[in-house]
């Protein structure tokens, strides 16, 4: 028996030594140089609170958690609220079924690299094909992603951030909706209830878990946005825009262009706790939507 355990050992070391090495160390670390002055090159200098007191009081830091609440606000909403309908629509009996679950979910595989200059053409002042299809309704061109205004900024990341997670999470809803019992649906069409009242008060209520989890991974998703602001606008200055700043970047410059890594880590440990707080609030209100039975 003790030959047994002793083996047992020996093989989880691997994983062991993994898991401290990769993921305990590295948080660990962070978490101690948030409270030092540390450049990659000298020794760390403790400095006590003082990272999270200049961060706390930095105007850039207040403007990047203004816009990265906003741009949370509209991309969970209609993430989840298209990846709903699409993934219902798709779990109908529908020709070429296969290949539209596929259209749909090539964004979520597509490079953020192309996608990103991509969808920076398309939203171009001049050329841009979206401005060029307002233009056929007589609607004038707008700054999509170098407008003064920072929501309009915002609300163009965002609606690709949707375009490029729709399909991610229309799969996790489609397997829930396939797991409905045909069974109930058929005595909902038997009592008369149409397309939108199964849609409403029989798949919808089945799959609020799946539903819950989208919204959860979503918020998570948009708080930790990075990519989508770089593949959009490219390389990271000294001078973020205050109308496309959210956390990441600052964490991103800070210690790789700037070399700052305590502020750097002090910004990265507040986005974990002001991510921790929102999914608990989430977590509050689940048991009132959230159906497990």
């Amino acid at each position: 028996m003790r030959k047994q355990n002793y083996w047992g050992y020996i093989f989880t070391l691997p994983f062991v030594i993994n898991v401290v090495v990769f993921l305990i160390f590295p948080v660990a670390f962070s978490a101690y140089i948030s409270f030092t002055q540390y450049d990659l090159f000298n020794a760390p200098k403790w400095v006590g609170l003082t990272n999270w007191i200049n961060i706390i009081n930095k105007e850039e830091f207040r403007i990047a958690m203004r816009n990265v609440f906003a741009f949370a606000l509209i991309f969970v909403p209609l993430q989840t609220l298209f990846a709903f309908l699409i993934a219902f629509l798709l779990n109908q009996a529908i020709r070429a079924k296969a290949l539209f679950r596929l259209l749909y979910f090539m964004p979520v595989v597509t490079p953020w690299l192309a996608g990103g200059v991509v969808w920076a053409w398309m939203f171009n002042y001049q050329y841009g094909v979206v401005n060029w299809f307002l233009g056929l309704v007589n609607i004038d061109p707008v700054r999509w992603l170098d407008s003064s205004s920072w929501i309009v900024v915002i609300t163009s990341v965002a609606l690709v951030s949707v375009w490029k997670g729709l399909g991610q999470s229309m799969i996790i809803l489609l397997a829930g909706m396939q797991n409905v019992p045909k069974e109930v649906l058929e005595a909902g069409q038997i009592d008369g209830a149409s397309g939108w009242k199964q849609l409403t008060h029989i798949v919808f209520p089945i799959v609020t878990p799946m539903v819950y989890l989208v919204v959860i991974l979503s918020t998570i998703s948009a708080f930790q946005a990075f990519d989508v602001f770089l593949g959009l606008f490219g390389s990271i200055q000294v001078g973020l825009p205050k109308q496309s700043v959210v956390p990441n970047l600052i964490v991103y410059r800070d210690s790789f262009v700037l070399f700052k890594m305590g502020p750097a880590s002090a910004m990265a440990w507040i986005l974990f706790f002001v991510i921790l707080a929102v999914t608990l609030v989430q977590r509050s209100f689940e048991k009132r939507w959230v159906h497990y039975d």
